[in-house]
């Protein structure tokens, strides 16, 4: 894989050019994270996510153009959208945008798979991210994500071990470490990069199943870390206990549990609305919970409120198409400053892919000609 940076711009005009992508069939949006209570609007458009990271970025009037713009791209059609969703929700956390609002948009008009990535450099408490040698930090960063996937290769057989009470369990701790997984009739395949890695016997998962049994201290001892959590690292940041941005919350908690009790929380949603249960990833004890083994949905839910009106975030949303507001001309031309990255990892297979309207703009630059709205 590779990661270019592109242009930073103060109009945000990576939210349009993505627009116009899915607009002609070339694109789809994977994923919208941290925009807070513009998640309850019934039509989202692209200028209200502009609107939004204007919003966060005007905090700091010292960065005149806070887009963050960058492409993670592989070889060819080898990797899946949702491996290239995957990779770029962790390198984004490495950056340091994790919490950032963020979008994230799969592009297929190129002969290689690749995801575009818009954000802002300012943080919600309106700290400028630092881009202090981000050519280089970029590709470390994504050298640092590669590498664990890999690693993951080398510790699968460690996964085996662990305990779990369904099918769905044991799919989901896989998918959760970089796995991709197919079941085809009777057959459970374990896929990494679009490569069979190993096969078995539906059947045999079934009868792991079947020998699964509550630790009932280990639970309880986990109940005790939620609740610790929930009123003392939740409620007592009051940037995070203030907003009404659950998916924030969500994330939040789920760092602190992992970091005081070594296990992974994987929630569960449909349609857009709060989480119907979550599943416990306890690595510490190598098995694969319910969240209702350990503590009801609507009890993390209630301890994650100030008020009753938590506004849910969607797994995936699409732009509305139909509202008469977002109807824009064609921005391409209007992308600012395309600087790219040409520094490469060599540890990771790479290759060049780039939109080059995205970096170059359409025909603007040709004989130095200025740029004109050609329409």
């Amino acid at each position: 894989m590779i990661v270019k940076i592109l242009g930073s711009s103060a109009t945000f005009a990576g939210v349009r050019y993505n627009h116009e992508k899915m607009r002609s069939g070339k694109g789809e949006l994977l994923k919208v994270r941290n925009f807070g209570s513009l998640m309850g609007l019934d039509k989202i458009g692209p200028q209200d996510y502009i609107n939004y990271l204007k919003a966060v970025s005007s905090v700091n009037k010292r960065v005149s153009k806070p887009q963050f713009h960058a492409v993670i791209s592989a070889k060819g059609k080898t990797v899946s959208k949702e491996e290239l969703l995957d990779t770029a929700g962790k390198w984004l956390a490495e950056m340091g945008y994790g919490q950032n609002p963020y979008l994230i948009i799969f592009h297929n008009d190129t002969e290689n798979n690749h995801v575009h990535i818009v954000s802002t450099r300012i943080d919600k408490c309106g700290k400028k991210i630092s881009s202090a040698f981000e050519k280089i930090r970029s590709v470390r960063a994504l050298s640092t994500v590669c590498k664990k996937q890999k690693s993951n290769i080398k510790n699968l057989e460690n996964f085996f071990h662990y305990r779990y009470s369904t099918v769905a369990q044991m799919r989901t701790l896989l998918e959760k470490v970089g796995f991709e997984v197919r079941i085809e009739k009777d057959l459970f395949q374990i896929l990494n990069y679009g490569k069979s890695v190993r096969e078995f016997k539906l059947a045999d998962i079934e009868n792991n199943c079947d020998q699964y049994c509550t630790d009932k201290k280990r639970a309880q001892q986990l109940k005790a870390i939620f609740k610790k959590v929930l009123s003392v690292d939740i409620q007592g940041n009051y940037e995070v206990s203030q907003t009404d941005d659950l998916s924030s919350k969500l994330e939040l908690l789920s760092k602190m549990m992992r970091k005081r009790s070594g296990i992974e929380l994987e929630f569960h949603s449909k349609d857009a609305k709060h989480p119907y249960g979550y599943t416990i990833i306890d690595h510490t004890n190598r098995s694969v919970m319910k969240g209702s083994e350990v503590m009801p949905i609507r009890e993390i839910l209630n301890g994650l409120s100030t008020n009753n009106q938590i506004q849910s975030e969607p797994v995936e949303y699409r732009i509305s198409f139909s509202d008469p507001r977002i109807e824009v001309d064609y921005i391409l031309s209007e992308l600012e400053g395309g600087g790219l990255i040409e520094e490469a990892v060599r540890e990771i297979e790479l290759k060049d892919d780039v939109d080059d309207e995205a970096i170059h703009g359409r025909n603007r630059q040709r004989k130095g000609k200025a740029r004109t709205n050609t329409r």
